[in-house]
């Protein structure tokens, strides 16, 4: 969670950390070749449709029907196929995902990355609404694709969008075709158990050509594989359940209406860690094996529903944007290697147990409203607009239940300490953005944005661990920022493209849960951190869209950044330490013959610090935590007719993710190894029925997504590796009309 209550140095560091820590081709290559070449391919990451040549940024998008055929369902699935592209997590629904290395670690304020469907934010921009880890992990089966948009995107995206961008471009109905499919499959996880899967989707043109409604809907059942000294199986199985309505009216020729809601849950009855040696991160109970005395129940829910308007209003082209969510997020923990070791000897309790739960919901309703027009016989294209965005949220910690590890009879122990936090967060923006077709070659392009917040901050905790006297906290603050972006972009010819690009991006700072008495100790308000980011890239469409490539340097300045801390007993934020994170992208596919399709991409990313953040454990060269210098991915895919009207196809893919640090060097500090990942898929299929076939990490690595001890102590015994799924071998049959 991004903010626990603070009752000693250690006592809160590791509960808190256990309580929040949770087919990619360059974007020109996203369909097959066509006489108009692969330069054609269209993307919406900058909130407009682009030719992806045209794009003077580093966007990637994922092929979301290649994943579901897959089974490629999470995003640590396809993390390492996305240059720059990574994640930590150890349960189902709270992952954080860091774009460029730009994070801090499990303990984050607030995401660094944007979250959006079509249209519509999701998450949460506030410090105190785990915002960083409860992270949308939408299913790909109703989804056209996946565009990661890579940099700062504070003048297009505003607060929290300094890494960059991961949107979900959902299927729009057909107003032309009644037409649906139905998906059933199963899957096997090697020494767990079985999973599951079923997808439906139903297309129904209404009216004259000129409304269309698009129903979905998908259960699965995601097999576990970790086990439980008492004997317990399969405990991180996950239920994930979900579905869309899209209505898209045609009002007129000038007037188009698209609204849509959302919903997805997910339900875990265990996390993925398994107890490690915190020095040789060998397992201390058996491969695949954590030793619990509580249940650690979690559930992330996302519903969401969005309103867009296009229309013309003589020169200008509108845009209107109304989103509704509410993001819901529980755990339950097992705090005994921590609390239980602890606070037994305290109360003469040797076999003393701890179990307590933390949940958050976050209630966001965004406005935009944007115009767009062009001048000087459409040499100058600009775009202005306003937006609004109000999110309440909640941050709470029932209480503590004891009980006796032996019998597992509760204890009745005074309570030990009960927290909640209540936050209010409201920006306004203007911004605007403007291309300039100097020559019909070189277009430079200009953007700013300046936003306002206002926060209102009220905690209350009570409890042992607190003192006899609650803490009562009410607070707020108010902060002006605006961010810029400058890029140029040259296309020698039409299928060349090189681009130059400097941004900012911020993540708003806010009030401090610091008590009046104890100001001294804490600025009443944290700022909010900024970076600044330069990338020069090249694109090109070559040998007649056979080829295609992607690559880009970057060198990225973060500033102030946001780190949690502690001092008489509580958390709060303050600013401190820079960093900076430089690397190379590259992304490269290639169509050799008929049906072959080959891809490459591979990142490099070296992100450390360069002033020391005490705050934070950091010293100066420090690596931020969890983020790999080198990722790469191989894939090919080829299909081949087989009979009349029948086809097959077969790919391989092979994911490296290289190795990481898990912490700040004062922060008990690991190396986290490299693993690698290989894939292979095949199916056959004809204008109606297709049976897939696939296995995912065919070579059974053991990669770890998150490391961290899950005593009071940083260093102290037990540490939870969270593993990826062992090999997983798994089939669909899809029906389509």
């Amino acid at each position: 969670m991004p903010y626990a209550p603070r009752f000693s140095r250690t006592a809160v560091a590791t509960a808190a950390s256990l309580a929040c820590a949770f087919a990619a081709l360059p974007a020109s290559a996203q369909q097959t070749v066509s006489d108009e070449g692969l330069n054609k391919v269209v993307v919406t990451a900058q909130k407009r449709e682009q030719a992806a040549l045209d794009v003077p940024a580093s966007v990637t998008a994922v092929n979301t029907e290649q994943l579901a055929r897959d089974g490629k369902v999470r995003l640590e699935d396809y993390a390492a196929q996305v240059p720059g592209m990574s994640l930590s997590s150890f349960r189902q629904g709270f992952t954080q995902v860091a774009l460029r290395g730009i994070t801090t670690g499990v303990a984050q304020s607030a995401s660094t990355t944007a979250f959006y469907v079509d249209e519509a934010p999701i998450g949460s921009v506030n410090a105190y609404a785990a915002g960083s880890s409860v992270t949308p992990d939408i299913d790909p089966a109703d989804l056209q694709r996946v565009e990661i948009l890579k940099g700062p995107q504070g003048t297009l995206y505003g607060a929290g969008a300094m890494g960059g961008l991961l949107r979900y471009v959902t299927s729009a109905p057909d107003y032309r075709k009644l037409r649906g499919s139905v998906t059933l499959g199963g899957n096997a996880v090697k020494g767990g158990g079985n999973g599951k899967v079923g997808r439906a989707s139903l297309n129904i043109p209404l009216g004259d050509d000129d409304m269309a409604l698009r129903v979905s809907a998908f259960s699965r059942t995601d097999a576990g594989y970790i086990d439980q000294t008492n004997g317990r199986k399969d405990v991180n199985e996950s239920k994930v359940e979900g579905g869309r309505i899209a209505f898209n009216w045609l009002i007129n020729p000038d007037w188009k209406l698209s609204a849509f809601a959302l919903t997805q849950r997910v339900k875990s009855l265990g996390n993925t860690l398994v107890d490690v040696d915190p020095d040789t991160q060998r397992p201390l109970y058996g491969e695949l094996m954590q030793r619990r005395f509580a249940d650690e129940i979690s559930t992330a829910k996302l519903d969401v529903a969005n309103l867009t308007i296009n229309g013309q209003l003589g020169r200008f082209e509108l845009v209107s944007s109304t989103t509704v969510q509410k993001v819901d997020a529980s755990q339950g923990l097992d705090a005994t290697p921590g609390y239980g070791a602890a606070l037994g000897p305290l109360f003469g309790i040797p076999d003393l147990g701890v179990q307590y739960a933390q949940g958050t919901s976050t209630r966001r309703v965004s406005q935009e409203l944007r115009l767009r027009t062009s001048a000087f016989e459409e040499r100058l294209d600009v775009e202005g607009g306003l937006y609004y965005t109000r999110e309440e949220s909640e941050n709470r910690i029932p209480g503590f239940r004891t009980f006796s590890t032996t019998t597992g009879a509760n204890l009745p122990l005074p309570s030990i300490a009960k927290a909640s936090i209540d936050t209010r967060y409201k920006e306004y923006s203007v911004f605007a953005n403007a291309t300039w077709a100097l020559t019909p070659q070189l277009d430079l392009i200009a953007g700013i944005r300046h936003g306002k917040d206002d926060q209102d901050y009220i905690q209350d905790y009570s409890g042992l661990l607190v003192g006899p006297v609650p803490v009562l906290i009410d607070s707020g603050s108010s902060k002006n920022k605006t961010t810029y972006l400058a890029s140029a972009s040259y296309k020698p010819t039409p299928d060349d493209a090189l681009y130059a690009r400097v941004a900012t991006g911020f993540r708003p700072g806010g009030p401090n849960a610091v008590p009046p008495t104890a100001a001294t100790l804490a600025p009443l308000t944290f700022q909010p951190d900024t970076l600044t980011s330069y990338e020069v890239g090249y694109k090109s469409v070559m040998l007649g869209g056979r080829v295609s490539l992607e690559a880009a340097l970057f060198s990225t300045e973060w500033k102030d950044i946001q780190i949690q801390t502690s001092a008489a007993g509580f958390n709060f934020f303050v600013n401190g330490g820079a960093a900076t994170s430089r690397g190379a992208e590259l992304a490269m596919s290639w169509f050799p013959a008929a049906g072959l399709s080959l891809r490459s991409a591979v990142g490099y990313t070296d992100a450390s610090l360069t002033e020391p953040a005490p705050a934070a454990g950091g010293l100066d060269d420090d690596r931020l935590p969890f983020v790999p210098k080198l990722t790469g991915s191989l894939g090919a895919n080829y299909r081949w007719a087989v009979a009349a009207g029948w086809n097959a196809y077969a790919g391989a893919t092979l994911n490296y993710t290289g190795e990481r640090r898990s912490d700040f060097s004062q922060r008990a500090a690991r190396d986290v190894g490299s693993y690698t990942m290989f894939n292979l898929s095949g199916g056959i299929e004809n204008g109606n029925w297709r049976l897939a076939f696939y296995g995912k990490n065919l070579t059974d690595s053991d990669g770890v997504t998150y490391l961290k001890s899950q005593s009071l102590s940083p260093a102290g015994s037990p540490f939870g590796a969270a593993v990826i799924a062992p090999r997983t071998i798994g089939a669909d049959l899809t029906y389509r009309f």
